[in-house]
């Protein structure tokens, strides 16, 4: 199962995927907000922040998936994004679920001040919703668990990498060019 695993990491199809997966859900995101008129919430921009780790960690290993640095490097960033992602998303369904009086969620995003996605990608990264409860549903779910599903997801598939990551190959450990 290791080798199985080793042999994913090593190879450009799971990051070209990833790369794919996170272009995906940042679109759906955007088909949500225009296609289907559901404004976002400060909670889901963040959570479309945090889907762009999916991209870049793609995109940092696919520079070469065998050499252990840059894909470490992919796997630290799809891990951390995604750990961040299960935060916020768990913050989300609380917000979504608790929106009784007085309960909501934030109306501005506080993104870094290097990193003003809200200023440079208002339309995609400005919040123009309050997280209220939403008639969407798919499968009995409703977007927030979805969301913290696809981050819980991709903790996991980040940790499992990381964790095989010691049984590599000994010429491949000595190797970091």
């Amino acid at each position: 199962m290791i080798k199985l695993i080793r042999y994913f990491a090593q190879g450009r199809l799971f990051w070209a995927l990833l790369v794919i997966l996170g272009v995906t859900l940042e679109g759906c995101g955007l088909y949500f907000q225009y296609g289907l008129k559901l404004e976002p919430c400060v909670n889901c921009v963040y959570e479309r922040a945090l889907y762009l780790t999916f991209i870049a960690a793609g995109i940092i290993a696919l520079i070469n998936p065998k050499n252990r640095l840059w894909r470490l490097l992919g796997e630290l960033t799809f891990f951390v994004g995604s750990l961040f992602g299960v935060m916020i998303a768990f913050s989300h369904l609380a917000d979504y679920t608790n929106n009784g009086f007085g309960a909501s969620c934030k109306l501005r995003a506080n993104f870094p001040s290097f990193f003003k996605l809200d200023e440079w990608l208002p339309w995609m990264f400005k919040p123009t919703g309050a997280c209220v409860e939403l008639d969407w549903s798919l499968l009995g779910f409703n977007m927030p668990q979805w969301i913290l599903f696809s981050f819980l997801c991709g903790a996991v598939a980040a940790l499992v990498f990381i964790i095989t990551e010691p049984f590599a190959r000994r010429e491949e450990r000595l190797r970091f060019y």
